[in-house]
């Protein structure tokens, strides 16, 4: 169990959230989690439907997420053929990562997903599951998931 804030957690996201219910729940967890550790959210510009082939606005928010996570020790990519965990053992991971890297860059990227540059950029990917989510839905389902690890990791009764 852990006690205390506890490591850095950088969350690299494309776009800005339209729906005002989006923005309510996200900046909901996010002032949850300040208990727990240090969280950012980064926000880089969409290039999807700026006339840019999919394909190249793949690589160009690819690379801005990358690059929001680079001071990071460890990069994590949320993507349906990451690693699947359920919520006690995301926690478990949770704890070991930031024991030995400290600071944590998590990816969730746009509605077209990842390029494969993006892909070999970062060190790990986990998936939030094999279904398909709108890329608002998943950032604000990560967000609920990081707040329930920290919460079963300090034993509080969010998780029942």
């Amino acid at each position: 169990m852990i006690s205390g804030k506890t490591g850095r957690i950088t969350i690299a996201v494309v776009g800005r959230l339209k729906k005002s219910e989006w923005q309510s729940a996200q900046d909901k967890y996010l002032k949850r989690l300040k208990r727990y550790s240090t969280v950012s959210l980064v926000e880089v510009k969409d290039s999807v439907g700026r006339g840019f082939p999919d394909a190249v606005a793949m690589e160009r928010e690819g690379k801005a997420l990358v690059d929001a996570g680079a001071d990071a020790r460890r990069r994590i990519l949320l993507t349906p053929n990451g690693r699947e965990l359920d919520s006690e053992q995301f926690a478990a991971y949770l704890q070991r990562r930031i024991e030995i890297y400290g600071y944590l860059a998590f990816i969730i990227g746009g509605p077209l997903g990842f390029s494969p540059e993006a892909e070999s950029a970062v060190e790990e990917s986990l998936s939030l599951s094999r279904l398909t989510f709108p890329h608002e839905l998943a950032r604000v389902m990560f967000l609920e998931q990081l707040y329930r690890a920290f919460t079963i990791l300090r034993g509080e009764p969010y998780h029942k």
